[in-house]
């Protein structure tokens, strides 16, 4: 009597030898079920002292990819090395804070690579070491100890997938790994979100969930709407700024966007997703995930810096003479005077007084909204705004520059 299960009868007489393995293989993968837990088992993360954490307050941890986003030829790949290199010394970087845990000993870095040959990279390299003048003697010499490199520009798909396991599995333990480009390694259409899916969720995410290692991977943003990028996005807009399928960002946990201002020096850094995590603070103190950045001043130096005010506000203004942003003070004072209004009285009378365009004003209001300062209750199918407390003192602390009170009212 033949005792085999019909799976066996199956791959013996029907399936090529060669395909008997991987069919195994796949057999194996559902009969694997994974682990799973109750809900009430789940540990709640401890600020500053959570093992999984990466980068604050758990903007980026172990298991977990963040995309960075920017143009080509922007400088990505160098701020990849300017990352890596305070990381690795568990120092911030335009105030991308690693966890506690990192600081003064340094995370263990992986960059791999595709593009840059070892003169490129070490052009990068150097540069940062000599534009990050808060960098001591000792700390750089971390650094170099701290970061590996491995260029990569042969394998994509699954082929990168086994390079990357076979890398940190026998040149770590590493707590971050830097990926430049994704396009290098993807091994598929990136406007495909079955290939983009694949790539994201089954080859890359099993590998760091395994080995605990977090990701920061390079992409490069969609070509720019009639010779410049949108102007108008907002909040979870940007985190769509990458090239191909949407499918990108969704599995990613975080992520990072260089934006350029039409400046050829200073661009925008915008956190688009998870970016409250990071706790930047504008000029105000007010709650932001929007910094600017500048390419460094002196020649030949390969580094990113913090651009300052004056330049940002000259980039800001520059086109046609219309403010690309306006006061967020100011915004709270127009609906100080006027509250109970809908968003697009606001709007339209911001965008009259102080000279910027509705949809600057639209976002101002929107910002005002998400730190806390602006509140609004549903009348109808129309939202009704207001101060908080919290906007409420912050007028009382800054007097305004303009008249809202003689503007006319709308009913509400």
């Amino acid at each position: 009597m033949d005792e085999r299960t019909p799976l066996d009868i199956l791959m013996a007489d029907f399936l090529p030898a060669e395909r008997v393995a991987e069919v195994e293989q796949e057999v194996s993968k559902i009969n694997e079920l994974p682990p799973v837990k109750k809900l009430g088992e789940l540990a709640t993360p401890v600020y500053g002292n959570d093992p999984s954490e990466l980068i604050k307050d758990r903007f980026l941890y172990l298991g977990g990819v963040a995309l960075l986003l920017g143009p080509t030829g922007i400088g990505k790949s160098a701020l990849d090395m300017q990352l890596g290199i305070h990381v690795a010394i568990g120092k911030p970087l335009f105030d991308i804070r690693p966890a506690e845990r990192f600081i003064g000993v340094g995370m263990n870095v992986l960059l791999i690579q595709a593009e840059n040959d070892e003169g490129d990279l070490a052009e990068m390299r150097d540069g940062v070491l000599r534009g990050c003048t808060d960098l001591t003697d000792e700390e750089k010499a971390r650094a170099l100890r701290n970061i590996t490199i491995c260029t990569i520009c042969d394998r994509s798909g699954e082929r990168f997938a086994e390079a990357l396991a076979g890398l940190v599995t026998e040149h770590g333990p590493f707590d971050l790994v830097i990926t430049d480009p994704a396009f290098a390694y993807l091994g598929g259409d990136s406007n495909s979100q079955k290939d983009v899916s694949f790539f994201m969720r089954e080859l890359l995410n099993p590998i760091l969930q395994k080995h605990r290692v977090g990701m920061i991977l390079t992409h490069h943003t969609n070509k720019p709407l009639r010779g410049k990028e949108k102007d108008s996005w907002a909040a979870g807009d940007f985190a769509y700024l990458g090239a191909g399928s949407a499918e990108w960002i969704n599995p990613a946990r975080a992520a990072l966007a260089i934006r350029s201002l039409g400046s050829d020096t200073v661009f925008e850094l915008r956190a688009p997703k998870r970016g409250r995590r990071l706790g930047w603070k504008d000029s105000d103190g007010m709650g932001t995930v929007v910094k600017y950045i500048a390419h460094h001043d002196e020649p030949g130096v390969i580094c990113w810096r913090e651009a300052r005010p004056d330049e940002v506000e000259a980039v800001l203004s520059k086109k046609g003479g219309r403010p690309r942003k306006c006061d967020p003070v100011e915004v709270l004072h127009c609906i100080a005077a006027r509250p109970g209004q809908s968003q697009g009285f606001y709007t339209a009378r911001i965008a009259s007084v102080m000279g910027c365009s509705e949809s600057v004003a639209k976002v101002a209001v929107r910002n005002g909204v998400e730190t806390g300062c602006i509140r609004f209750v549903e009348v109808g199918r129309e939202k009704r705004y207001s101060l908080s407390t919290k906007g409420a003192q912050k007028v009382d602390r800054a007097p305004s520059a303009y008249d809202w009170t003689g503007l006319e009212t709308e009913t509400p």
